[in-house]
């Protein structure tokens, strides 16, 4: 596929409902890991040790009160914002998209202490799908602000993710080939 044929079909991608749809669906699917980590921490962790005694920020309780609310919270904004694109109006899209974006900041403020009881395929699979959200609401936020560092950052897979150019053509309108 031609270049400057993808740079039109991305953009249209990253600004269409599906994409914001899908990037919402990754979210909600690290709020449901999150929620199944907590409760097996809960069922399963060492009754002899005291984890309150631990700093507050890796407490499971903090994440379930501070981090998981926040996620739920945003998660019903990115659902606000896209009911709100399909009406023309972008900026609650963006807004809550550059919140997903910005995630990993956020979770700096807390300990992942608690994690480490239970098996590493709980914190992967809730930091594989936030990740995923990640990534998407960083080219959502791009695309939609138009802030793109330059003309062909759009087409690095470092920055936007794997490109499959046969999904791509989804996006071609009436009359356009590849």
């Amino acid at each position: 596929m031609e270049n400057s044929l993808k740079k039109v079909l991305l953009k249209r991608k990253f600004s269409s409902v599906d994409y914001m749809q899908e990037m919402c669906h990754c979210h909600q699917g690290a709020i449901d890991s999150l929620i199944v980590a907590l409760n097996e921490f809960y069922l399963l962790s060492p009754r002899q040790r005291d984890w309150r005694q631990w700093p507050k920020s890796d407490w499971p309780e903090t994440w379930g009160q501070r981090v998981l609310e926040n996620l739920k919270g945003t998660q019903s904004s990115l659902e606000k914002g896209i009911e709100s694109y399909k009406n023309g109006k972008i900026s609650t899209i963006r807004s809550a998209s550059g919140s997903v974006h910005n995630i990993f900041r956020n979770l700096d403020n807390f300990g992942w202490r608690w994690w480490d009881y239970l098996s590493s395929s709980y914190k992967q699979d809730f930091n594989d799908k936030l990740v995923v959200a990640s990534k998407m609401a960083s080219n959502v936020v791009r695309e939609l602000a138009q802030a793109w560092k330059s003309e062909d950052s759009i087409l690095k897979e470092s920055i936007t993710g794997k490109i499959d150019e046969e999904d791509l053509t989804r996006y071609l309108m009436p009359g356009e080939s590849v």
